[in-house]
């Protein structure tokens, strides 16, 4: 299959999507977006940002902080922005927005996988661990959050948020999911405060 086809199909369909979970009882989960191979597949149209159809939500202070982020537009209108510290490459926020509605994630978040890293014998014993929601407020609504992948030697813990709806000033509705990472002392505070900076562009 093309290059652009591909990711057309994966920016313009699984972007926000949520996917039913093998696990009897648990919520829908949520595809992983693979972004750093989105961005090797886009085109220029990708990253024209007067093709976007959704209002936008941004961090305008990690916009400060960090510069402007990355940014890939789909087929239909939607957008990821990636903002990544200059200083630190485990630090990073990820934001999503399609004009697309999806079905709303259950009571129970996803489990996520430990690796159970013995640093002693340098062994794995991977087991799920199941979780619970967190909460963070996002543009003035209360949204959901969880682990949706736990920390290795060489990746940053990540946290996703459920795909959620928000509606713009100007009156327009879309759908948002947004993903932070950080690898830290404290990266609990970290992902607060990077979901917690996200708001519309104003």
């Amino acid at each position: 299959m093309p290059v652009k086809p591909i990711f057309l199909t994966l920016l313009g369909s699984l972007l926000l999507c949520h996917c039913t979970s093998l696990v009897p009882g648990r919520a829908e989960g949520i595809d992983r977006n693979p972004y750093d191979l989105l961005e090797k597949q886009a085109t220029a149209k990708n990253r024209d940002p007067s093709r976007i159809r959704v209002p936008v939500l941004h961090s305008a202070d990690f916009e400060k902080r960090w510069g402007k982020p990355k940014l890939l537009v789909g087929a239909k209108g939607g957008y990821a922005l990636r903002y990544v510290s200059p200083k630190n490459n485990n630090l990073h926020l990820t934001i999503f927005g399609s004009p697309e509605m999806f079905s709303t994630a259950g009571a129970t978040p996803p489990p996520y996988t430990s690796l159970g890293k013995d640093p002693v014998n340098h062994t794995y014993m991977p087991r799920e661990v199941s979780q619970q929601w967190r909460n963070i407020r996002i543009a003035g609504k209360n949204v959901r959050y969880y682990i949706s992948e736990e920390i290795s030697d060489d990746q940053p813990p990540q946290f996703s948020t459920e795909t959620f709806r928000l509606t713009a000033s100007d009156g327009r509705t879309a759908s948002y999911r947004i993903r932070a990472a950080s690898k830290n002392n404290n990266p609990a505070e970290s992902i607060e405060k990077l979901l917690g900076s996200v708001d519309f562009a104003r």
